[in-house]
Protein backbone atom coordinates (compact mmCIF):
# COMPACT_ATOMS: atom_id res chain seq x y z
CA UNK A 1 0.00 0.00 0.00
CA UNK A 2 1.95 3.35 -0.71
CA UNK A 3 0.97 6.56 1.07
CA UNK A 4 0.67 10.03 -0.47
CA UNK A 5 2.67 11.48 2.19
CA UNK A 6 4.76 10.24 5.22
CA UNK A 7 2.53 11.03 8.32
CA UNK A 8 4.84 10.05 10.62
CA UNK A 9 4.57 8.64 13.92
CA UNK A 10 4.42 11.38 17.00
CA UNK A 11 5.83 10.02 20.50
CA UNK A 12 4.38 11.53 24.17
CA UNK A 13 6.07 11.33 26.80
CA UNK A 14 4.96 13.42 30.43
CA UNK A 15 7.14 16.09 29.64
CA UNK A 16 6.74 16.68 25.93
CA UNK A 17 6.52 15.09 22.45
CA UNK A 18 8.69 13.96 19.39
CA UNK A 19 7.60 13.81 15.67
CA UNK A 20 9.37 10.49 13.58
CA UNK A 21 9.96 10.28 10.61
CA UNK A 22 11.90 7.67 8.36
CA UNK A 23 13.33 6.24 11.45
CA UNK A 24 14.52 9.62 12.78
CA UNK A 25 13.04 12.59 15.28
CA UNK A 26 12.83 15.17 13.44
CA UNK A 27 11.55 17.50 15.85
CA UNK A 28 11.01 17.44 19.61
CA UNK A 29 9.73 19.90 22.25
CA UNK A 30 8.34 20.42 25.54
CA UNK A 31 4.55 21.01 26.50
CA UNK A 32 5.46 24.91 27.93
CA UNK A 33 7.15 25.46 24.45
CA UNK A 34 3.35 25.42 22.90
CA UNK A 35 2.34 28.56 21.70
CA UNK A 36 -0.88 27.99 19.78
CA UNK A 37 -2.37 24.44 18.53
CA UNK A 38 -4.55 25.29 15.06
CA UNK A 39 -6.69 22.42 13.27
CA UNK A 40 -7.07 22.11 9.51
CA UNK A 41 -9.50 20.01 7.19
CA UNK A 42 -7.30 18.77 4.44
CA UNK A 43 -8.19 19.80 0.89
CA UNK A 44 -9.69 16.41 0.37
CA UNK A 45 -12.05 16.90 3.14
CA UNK A 46 -11.21 13.72 4.88
CA UNK A 47 -9.16 14.10 7.72
CA UNK A 48 -7.16 16.59 9.53
CA UNK A 49 -4.18 18.44 10.27
CA UNK A 50 -3.09 19.94 13.47
CA UNK A 51 -0.20 22.97 13.24
CA UNK A 52 1.79 23.15 16.21
CA UNK A 53 3.47 26.26 16.56
CA UNK A 54 5.88 26.54 19.15
CA UNK A 55 7.19 29.35 21.29
CA UNK A 56 10.24 29.82 19.14
CA UNK A 57 8.44 30.38 15.65
CA UNK A 58 8.78 26.89 14.50
CA UNK A 59 5.44 25.14 13.30
CA UNK A 60 5.02 21.31 13.24
CA UNK A 61 2.08 19.83 11.16
CA UNK A 62 0.32 16.56 12.73
CA UNK A 63 -1.67 14.58 10.41
CA UNK A 64 -4.90 12.74 11.89
CA UNK A 65 -3.87 9.41 10.52
CA UNK A 66 0.12 9.40 12.45
CA UNK A 67 0.31 7.15 15.01
CA UNK A 68 0.27 8.51 18.35
CA UNK A 69 -2.46 11.47 16.91
CA UNK A 70 -4.93 10.49 19.59
CA UNK A 71 -2.39 10.27 22.43
CA UNK A 72 -0.93 13.19 21.85
CA UNK A 73 -4.18 15.18 21.96
CA UNK A 74 -5.21 12.90 25.10
CA UNK A 75 -2.05 14.46 26.07
CA UNK A 76 -2.99 18.02 25.81
CA UNK A 77 -5.84 18.15 26.73
CA UNK A 78 -4.53 16.89 30.14
CA UNK A 79 -1.94 19.70 29.68
CA UNK A 80 -2.43 22.29 28.59
CA UNK A 81 -5.17 24.97 30.18
CA UNK A 82 -7.49 26.14 28.02
CA UNK A 83 -7.64 23.60 24.97
CA UNK A 84 -11.00 23.39 23.41
CA UNK A 85 -12.39 19.75 24.27
CA UNK A 86 -11.94 17.70 21.14
CA UNK A 87 -16.41 17.34 20.59
CA UNK A 88 -16.01 21.10 20.54
CA UNK A 89 -13.83 21.47 17.29
CA UNK A 90 -13.97 18.51 15.73
CA UNK A 91 -17.36 17.60 14.34
CA UNK A 92 -17.74 21.76 12.97
CA UNK A 93 -14.41 21.10 11.47
CA UNK A 94 -15.18 18.02 9.51
CA UNK A 95 -18.32 20.98 8.55
CA UNK A 96 -16.28 23.10 7.00
CA UNK A 97 -15.00 23.85 3.71
CA UNK A 98 -12.02 21.74 3.13
CA UNK A 99 -8.90 23.41 2.64
CA UNK A 100 -10.16 26.71 4.57
CA UNK A 101 -8.64 28.71 7.68
CA UNK A 102 -9.18 26.14 10.22
CA UNK A 103 -9.58 26.06 13.96
CA UNK A 104 -7.47 27.95 16.83
CA UNK A 105 -8.30 25.43 19.37
CA UNK A 106 -5.35 26.07 21.58
CA UNK A 107 -3.49 29.94 22.54
CA UNK A 108 -0.96 30.08 25.14
CA UNK A 109 -1.25 34.03 26.53
CA UNK A 110 1.46 33.72 28.41
CA UNK A 111 4.72 32.24 28.89
CA UNK A 112 3.75 29.84 31.87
Amino acid sequence: MAFEEDSGRIVVVAAGFALWKGGKCIAAARWADIRSLTAHRSSSGESVRLVVELMDGARLEFLEAAPGFDAFLDRASATLSGLLPFAGWHPKLMLAEPGGEGAAIFQRTSRY
